[in-house]
């Protein structure tokens, strides 16, 4: 089941005969499943559901991204383990099927940390892992009763429920790891690491170890990624390219293709032709 950020960008060549990945800009999900109000400061978004029909019909490709996925399965299937975490990640990633529908939870920069602890920096850049390699039995008994439960609406509680107790008994993200996120989102990924970390009053290299322990990447793979976003927002308007560059704080628009290949396996102009 490779669910990622559900981003699926085009690759232009298929490997070993399988279909290419299909250029869609992003999985539509089954159904929305509102997440409780007390994960919404850790939670990218709201859950989602994913049925059979919700799948491209060969792979896809996850680009990298500073959320980390949680996925359950809702039917028992063995090519899987029944819950897997997708940490933070450098690059793009091509995941193949089979899949599995599965209920998906998308846990905010910070919000990761809260329910994997130190092991979310151990495990970024790794494709798909079992959380029962993490938290142990927690997973494996969700795993069950979300497989047991009737509906969408009793998976979305199931869920939420254990979202909320790892939260209550997770670590907190330092003061200073959680500014220093904020200025990076404020400034769109242009502040300087040396800047941020004067301004949270921490060492440069004090600051990348912590933050890269609890945000899962270091401070500088953030600030490329929160400016990457930017670049997201533009993809729909008719601005030329340079302008897009210039506006989301690349040194020119062959600086944003070349970060936009790295990070995607694709390049803008694919995604919008």
């Amino acid at each position: 089941m490779g669910l990622g950020s559900l981003v699926a960008m085009s690759e232009e060549v298929a490997s070993q005969g399988r279909e290419p990945a299909g250029v869609e800009h992003e999985l539509s999900p089954s159904i929305v499943l509102p997440a409780d109000a007390r994960l919404r400061p850790w939670v990218a978004r709201d859950h989602e559901g994913f049925d059979e029909a919700a799948f491209p019909r060969g792979d896809f490709v996850d680009p990298a991204t500073l959320v980390t996925v949680l996925a359950v399965k809702v039917t028992d299937q063995p090519w899987h383990p029944p819950v897997l975490v997708n940490a933070p990640s450098t690059t793009f990633t091509r995941v193949q099927g089979p899949w599995a529908p599965a209920i998906v939870a998308r846990l905010a920069p910070l919000g990761a940390y809260k329910l994997l602890g130190p092991a979310l920096s151990e495990i970024s850049g790794s494709s798909y892992v079992a959380l029962e390699d993490i938290v142990g039995a927690e997973a494996r008994r969700l795993g069950e009763q979300v497989q047991s439960a009737p509906t969408w609406d009793e998976r979305r509680r199931l869920l939420n429920d254990f979202l909320l107790d790892r939260a209550t008994r997770g670590p907190q993200p330092s003061p200073e790891v959680t500014s220093a996120w904020h200025l990076l989102v404020r400034s769109g990924g242009r502040s300087t690491i040396t800047s941020v970390a004067r301004q949270v009053g921490w060492s440069h290299k004090h600051l990348i170890t912590r933050f890269k322990q609890q945000v899962g990447v270091t401070p500088q793979m953030a600030a490329r990624l929160v400016r990457l976003s930017t670049v997201w927002r533009h993809l729909d308007h008719e601005q030329s390219w340079g302008r897009i560059a210039a506006e989301s704080g690349y040194a020119d628009q062959a600086h944003l293709i070349r970060e936009f290949r790295h990070f995607t396996g694709t390049t803008p102009a694919a995604l919008t032709t």
